[in-house]
């Protein structure tokens, strides 16, 4: 990404102090109009960008003006619905968009929320419409399941997305961490007696995650001696549970762990599985701390406050553009222990011969699948 000029660097070539140039480029009576026309026509050769942001920010403080003056972030909505940020399912990324409103304004910014598809509108007009109102400062929201980034202008913008790197942009990501949080589930799994865990996700999340949740439940073989991470179970649709009989029978896991505990509790449930009492459940995306399901809380508001964060401080250092190397900030989830684990009476073997406490083997509890 190329350097951006600097009002230090218009001074020096201009041969006058850096408050000549300020003042000339704003147009001051002060300063005499063939210097103030000299300095322009140079600013303008040498491809200086005023950053605006950091002008209104010294403008309202010198004038004490009220919030309507504050420069604008825009948060950015890539869902299909006009609500689709607001109202998604997952608690997680509503935090996100609630801990970056928050953020923004404790920081003496505003921000407005774009609907990327409003309209039909293309990536290019999208672009010209935040251009056109002096908008730069761009916090891209979380993806629909399977949509790929926008092709926006990246130029005009100091640009910031939730959620992970993908392997064909280089936009500065912020995102929970993924692989790390998969390993402190099995690990506090395992502390509670667990030796058996089975991922259950959607097929989608290979890609939309880069295979970190995947990754963290192979590791965990050799990083955490004794357990026997099982084939996790991909599905096609949280409302296609069919292949979840056949596969708890196949691979006898002692604990599930899944993003959506709630669905997978409840096809549990239609089996004759109760938990915690015959299989253990664990989430990987908790909605809050105290939350009654087991696992991580992911605190998407640190995550949308963060992406602020790193928005502001880009636009501050004047950085408009797609950075040459991929910056990722990823933050650390936090164990909840809930109520849907419990520890076990006796390790498990290989072939799961295990007596949950006052409770028949899991396997024999199971209804047996079509075929078998």
């Amino acid at each position: 990404m190329k350097k951006p000029v600097t009002m230090k660097v218009v001074a020096e070539k201009a041969g006058v102090t850096q408050a000549t140039v300020s003042m000339s480029l704003a147009h001051s009576p002060r300063i005499p109009v063939a210097t103030r026309q000299r300095i322009q026509r140079l600013a303008r050769q040498l491809g200086y960008r005023p950053n605006p942001y950091v002008a209104t920010l010294m403008r309202s403080r010198r004038l004490g003006r009220a919030h309507a003056d504050r420069p604008i972030i825009a948060l950015i909505n890539c869902y299909d619905t006009l609500t689709g940020w607001r109202e998604t399912d997952s608690a997680t990324v509503r935090q996100m968009l609630t801990g970056a409103i928050e953020c923004a304004q404790d920081r003496g910014y505003r921000v407005e929320e774009f609907w990327l598809h409003q309209d039909g509108m293309t990536a290019g007009r999208f672009s010209e419409m935040l251009f056109t109102r002096s908008i730069q400062g761009v916090l891209l929201g979380p993806l629909a399941i399977g949509a790929s980034i926008p092709k926006l202008t990246w130029d005009y913008f100091a640009p910031v997305r939730l959620g992970v790197p993908l392997p064909d942009s280089t936009l500065t990501s912020v995102c929970n961490d993924h692989f790390s949080s998969c390993i402190q589930v099995i690990r506090s799994c395992r502390h509670l007696g667990y030796l058996r865990p089975g991922l259950v996700l959607l097929e989608a999340h290979l890609t939309r995650f880069q295979g970190r949740w995947d990754g963290g439940l192979m590791v965990t073989e050799r990083l955490l001696p004794g357990t026997e991470p099982v084939k996790p179970l991909l599905l096609k649709t949280w409302t296609d549970f069919a292949p979840l009989k056949g596969w708890l029978q196949q691979e006898r896991p002692d604990v599930i762990i899944t993003p959506t505990p709630g669905a997978v509790q409840n096809h549990l449930r239609g089996l004759g599985c109760q938990v915690p009492q015959d299989l253990g459940l664990a989430s990987l995306a908790c909605a809050q701390l105290g939350d009654p399901t087991s696992g991580i809380f992911q605190n998407g508001h640190l995550i949308g406050a963060t992406g602020i964060d790193m928005v502001i401080g880009l636009l501050e250092r004047n950085e408009r553009g797609l950075p040459t190397q991929t910056r990722t900030v990823m933050i650390e989830g936090v164990w909840n222990p809930g109520k849907t684990l419990r520890p076990l009476v006796s390790p498990a073997g290989p072939g799961h011969r295990l007596r949950v406490r006052g409770k028949r083997k899991l396997h024999q509890r199971m209804p047996a699948a079509k075929g078998d």
